[in-house]
């Protein structure tokens, strides 16, 4: 079965997880060139929409989120996924590069509280994104379904027992940082009281016109995405 991505390599730390990721060939590299499927992981997961993402075309990933790298929309669904489960601590974050000289290689860093769970978010992420872009005859995966899921994976193995459900409201706004290298870490909110989002030119009734913006050249850009834990 084809998969749009390829792990090459995953390196976890006392905080962080890298994972080096191939867009394997034949994929779209860009979110642009395949506009339903971009469409069908924000249904999936209308909450990244409003993740605060700099680095990239505005402050929020919805400014971006019609044209941009598609290994920094697993990035930014990776993120969600990880902090829908309520596990994931104050801040879930990642940030994506590109490598240079392979256009189809990026590193995607995550903030990694359990390696467990952010493996298995990062595992879920990829097979939401199979689906969207490769397999959307099939039937669409249960986002709910999948983060309680590995919730209780997670929980099982620290060996503590069911923990209260993470709240129906999200609250929080993201808190945007400046990395030490002079690159952009973005952190994502989601804010329940805002206004639907439109998504680079596709609104919540499923218009999919995601025009993509113009973007200068120059270097290899760095984008990331963070999403603010949810309270009661």
């Amino acid at each position: 079965m084809a998969e749009l991505f390829n792990i090459l390599k995953i390196t976890v730390d006392e905080d962080k997880a890298r994972v080096r990721v191939l867009v394997n060939p034949d994929m779209p590299l860009r979110t642009s060139e395949d506009i339903e499927a971009t469409a069908r992981v924000y249904y999936l997961a209308p909450a990244i929409a409003k993740h605060v993402c700099l680095g990239d075309a505005g402050s929020e990933f919805q400014d971006c989120m019609g044209d941009t790298e598609i290994a920094h929309l697993l990035e930014h669904l990776t993120v969600e996924i990880m902090n829908e489960t309520g596990l994931a601590g104050d801040i879930s974050c990642g940030r994506t590069r590109a490598i240079e000289n392979d256009p189809r290689v990026y590193e995607i860093e995550l903030s990694c509280p359990d390696d467990a769970l952010t493996i298995g978010s990062l595992s879920s992420a990829i097979f939401m994104m199979d689906w969207a872009f490769l397999h959307a005859d099939m039937q669409a995966p249960d986002l709910p379904g999948t983060v309680e899921a590995l919730r209780r994976l997670v929980l099982s193995l620290r060996g503590e027992g069911e923990d209260e459900s993470p709240a129906d409201e999200h609250e929080g706004e993201g808190i945007s940082d400046e990395a030490g290298d002079g690159t952009s870490e973005d952190e994502a909110g989601f804010d329940a009281g805002a206004d639907e989002p439109v998504v680079g030119g596709i609104d919540v009734e499923g218009t999919a016109s995601l025009d993509p913006d113009d973007r200068e050249d120059g270097e290899q850009p760095v984008f990331g995405g963070a999403a603010a834990g949810y309270t009661e």
